[in-house]
């Protein structure tokens, strides 16, 4: 448009948001469950919407040396664990 003018200046703030379209890529962390100490952790990577079999990755933590477990990035203290469930605190995403 020539020779216009702005006539209101409003506030944003720029966000980025998790894509649910089919060409997207998601990584996820999967609680396997508690045996003594050791809680079991699943990695999966999904792209468009299938799962990345060279990109599934089994990993145990040991929680009696620490509370705060990390994987590609991503950092969580767990708060609680049993066999069926796990109550945690995200201390940083993937990045």
């Amino acid at each position: 448009m020539f020779g216009g003018s702005a006539c209101y200046e409003g506030e944003f703030e720029k966000e980025k948001q998790l894509s649910e379209r089919g060409n997207s890529f998601q990584q996820t962390l999967i609680y396997s469950g508690r045996v003594g100490n050791k809680i079991n952790i699943g990695y999966r990577e999904f792209s468009n919407n299938n799962a990345r079999p060279a990109f599934n990755n089994d990993v145990e933590y040991d929680l009696s040396s620490s509370d705060t477990i990390g994987y590609k990035g991503a950092l969580i203290k767990v708060i609680k664990a049993d066999n069926s469930r796990i109550t945690y605190k995200l201390i940083q995403n993937f990045p």
